[in-house]
């Protein structure tokens, strides 16, 4: 099925690809884009096609969705993500995986949510589910997926609106047009408010897509020979995962079309990591060299934290070379979704210093609990006249934990807040704004979360006072039945004792 979109023409899609070579010729990115993404702008129609699609065939949304997308897949690692990067444990337990295929043949990735809890890991979920998608569509090129929610079993206790949240965000911001169907299977009564937040955060074409079904009519977007036998079905798998096979996971090496464009092979990118994956990998944060102050190359203003202003979303980061020599730096996130960095990476002279213009996108939040960080690297540089591409070889080259790199460790926050107040709180109302932009959206959710509390709570109580109800219906039912019982016995016991027969006076 898929959304219902706008068909652009061929002229419509050759001039986003113009508009995309003309800005990164005259304004390359810090980093070069990954070859394979390149590649899909250059020489193909179809993922340009579904950015123009997926925005009404607005030619400088597209445009800016593209650069944004192609930034984070960069950034993200997103073609080059390996099952060996993932949470091991998450993996194999199979909350998310990809099997079969819904009734139009698209792939099914499906969540069980029943085996999920809130004390995982999101980020760490999050990269499963780019793993899956990206694997799903490098195997069928860029071909559409049906999210199969599988909520079977599922209670209040399991069901993470923050997981689906993140979820909606990462295809609503960097898979355009990418889903056939949203599937909800057998959601339970208690969960109707939770239903109605997630609805409120999917973007107006995503809605038409969401079906919620349960076993009965699970058939009209699953054939029973691919449904799983816990929603009727003939299948019978159990989850376990298997790694692609390499036919199927390497990735042909293309030449990019532009003359200058350097060859990228996917080997240069094997050693680029964003702070995300160095947390997995590297379980003991202090094996990182951190320099004590003023014994390392770089002074950071702020020291440790990002200050965001509550209002515009800003935060600004002056790195401030104290060493005698040129070093070069590169900044990473935890949640390259959320931010726009400028500049992420470059090279800053001996006794100088450089601005960094952190922005917090419109439709994003920082994490209540400090989960959002960046990592601010830095390195000796050969001169101080290195160009953008000499210092992304440079960090091809070089890791986290090499002795040559020092790093630099900073917890976002909001403006005024303590470390422990890591809480979202606007004061003076939300930016101007369309009615239904992002800012008032979020304010439905947060308003939309804490009435699904409140209804959980008056299902409680709903709860205790039904139990009380039958517990007393029983009661008065036994007392009945045991009261009639007895009354029954007495008449029994009365009608067999024998009574004077009563004789008329006048007739003795």
């Amino acid at each position: 099925m898929g959304v219902k979109v706008k068909n652009p023409t061929s002229a419509q899609i050759e001039e986003l690809r113009q508009r995309f070579n003309t800005q990164y010729a005259n304004s390359p990115p810090a980093a070069p884009f990954h070859h394979v993404d390149l590649a899909r702008i250059r020489n193909e129609n179809l993922w340009l096609q579904r950015f123009l699609e997926m925005h009404d065939l607005d030619m400088d949304t597209a445009f800016t969705k593209l650069w944004e997308t192609c930034v984070w897949r960069q950034s993200y690692g997103a073609n080059d993500l390996h099952h060996s990067q993932l949470n091991q444990e998450y993996l194999n337990q199979g909350c998310a995986f990809v099997h079969n295929q819904d009734v139009d043949g698209k792939p099914l990735l499906i969540f069980r949510v029943r085996l999920h809890n809130k004390s995982k890991n999101l980020d760490e979920l999050i990269r499963i589910v780019v793993y899956w998608v990206e694997r799903v569509q490098r195997e069928n090129h860029l071909t559409q997926l049906t999210i199969f929610f599988d909520m079977a079993g599922t209670g209040l206790a399991t069901m993470d609106l923050d997981f689906v949240k993140r979820i909606v965000e990462t295809f609503k911001l960097y898979y355009p047009n990418a889903l056939n169907y949203i599937i909800v299977y057998e959601l339970a009564w208690v969960l109707n408010a939770a239903f109605k937040v997630i609805k409120a955060l999917l973007p107006p074409k995503a809605v038409e897509i969401l079906k919620m079904i349960s076993k009965k009519d699970v058939t009209q977007y699953v054939t029973k020979d691919n449904c799983l036998t816990s929603w009727g079905g003939t299948d019978d798998y159990e989850y376990s995962f298997a790694p692609p096979s390499e036919s199927k996971q390497a990735v042909p090496k293309i030449v990019a079309a532009n003359a200058g464009d350097a060859e990228q092979p996917p080997q240069d990118y094997d050693k680029k990591v964003h702070f995300a994956e160095m947390v997995l990998h590297d379980t003991s944060i202090k094996e990182l060299h951190t320099p004590s102050d003023g014994e390392g190359m770089l002074q950071l203003e702020p020291s440790e934290n990002v200050n965001f202003c509550p209002h515009t979303g800003d935060a600004k980061l002056t790195l401030k070379n104290i060493s005698q020599q040129p070093i070069v730096y590169k900044i990473q996130t935890t949640s390259p979704e959320k931010f726009r960095v400028r500049p992420r990476c470059g090279v800053i002279p001996a006794q100088c210093a450089v601005d960094v213009s952190i922005c917090l996108k419109s439709d994003h939040q920082l994490s209540p609990d400090g989960k959002d960080k960046f990592l601010v690297m830095a390195a000796v540089a050969p001169s101080a006249d290195c160009g953008s591409q000499e210092v992304a070889d440079i960090w091809k080259e070089k890791g986290t934990n090499d002795a040559d790199v020092e790093n630099y460790r900073l917890v976002c926050r909001h403006l005024g807040k303590s470390k422990e107040g890591m809480d979202v709180v606007q004061s003076g109302g939300s930016q101007a704004g369309s009615k239904f932009g992002p800012q008032e959206l979020q304010e439905q959710a947060r308003e939309m979360s804490a009435q699904l509390r409140h209804t959980r709570n008056l299902q409680y109580v709903t709860l205790a006072l039904i139990v009380l109800l039958f517990a007393g219906f029983g009661f008065l039912l036994f007392e009945r039945i045991h009261f009639a019982s007895g009354d029954s016995q007495g008449s029994a016991a009365g009608a067999c004792q024998q009574t004077a027969p009563y004789k008329c006076a006048k007739h003795k």
